[in-house]
């Protein structure tokens, strides 16, 4: 008994506070792997980051102005930034509904309800000329101008109804050239006439011909006369004939 009073009275008498028990130790291994998960972990999105603000198909109509052309393959994105998510495409040709808001480079459209966002110099008020496929007549082997010549006045006057392209003669061979085929003495040649002169630069026109008369605007901004040919077809009563640069179109 006196033994143990003793062995008591030298611990109180040395006053030092006992030690608190260790901690454990730390497992290097598993704080790694939990760390490393931390770091391949996806990140958070906020969707509500790229949210248009109108909610509601109603809303969205007031908003629409107009609409316009899509005149090559456009992305609707969600914000006016080309980091901005794509959502959707629309093909060359097809419309969109525009707001008439306008971005820096950026267009407001209305698409499935909600206010989105194209490149400006996407869309236009009209399709180029020669932008759309003519259902009659060949492509094949024509130069890029001749096929815009081609599709221009397939488009502007659908009453013509047969075109000449490829042929083994001269700059039809090379596919430079092309007759519009209307008719001997039909009056809408000089229409078509008029319409290539007016738009020769946006179409890569070299010259035309038409009723026995050349317009080949590098020499002469007047219509001259030709020799008599033999027949209304060599004359070209019948048609206009147009010849292209190949490629050059603006």
């Amino acid at each position: 008994m006196t033994l143990v009073v003793a062995g008591a009275l030298v611990v109180s008498h040395d006053g030092a506070a006992p030690e608190a028990a260790a901690a454990p130790k730390q497992d290097l291994f598993a704080v790694s792997a939990d760390r490393r998960a931390e770091a391949q972990a996806p990140a958070t999105v906020s969707r509500s980051a790229e949210r248009a603000p109108v909610t509601n198909e109603a809303a969205a109509e007031d908003k629409v102005e107009g609409t316009r052309f899509a005149v090559v393959p456009v992305e609707i994105h969600a914000a006016p930034k080309e980091s901005s998510p794509v959502l959707a495409k629309v093909d060359s040709g097809e419309t969109v509904d525009i707001t008439g808001v306008v971005k820096g480079d950026w267009a407001q459209i209305i698409h499935k309800g909600l206010p989105r966002w194209v490149p400006a110099k996407s869309i236009a008020t009209e399709m180029p000329l020669g932008s759309s496929p003519c259902p009659i007549g060949s492509e094949g082997g024509l130069q890029p101008d001749t096929v815009k010549v081609l599709r221009a006045v397939c488009a502007k006057f659908p009453e013509v109804r047969a075109y000449g392209g490829i042929a083994g003669r001269g700059e039809h061979a090379t596919g430079h050239a092309l007759d519009i085929m209307v008719g001997n003495g039909n009056p809408i040649g000089n229409d078509i006439a008029a319409f290539l002169q007016e738009n020769r630069a946006e179409l890569g026109i070299e010259y035309l011909i038409w009723r026995q008369r050349i317009w080949r605007p590098s020499t002469s901004g007047a219509w001259r006369g030709m020799s008599n040919r033999g027949s209304a077809t060599a004359n070209h009563m019948d048609h206009v004939h147009v010849t292209t640069f190949g490629n050059a179109a603006g």
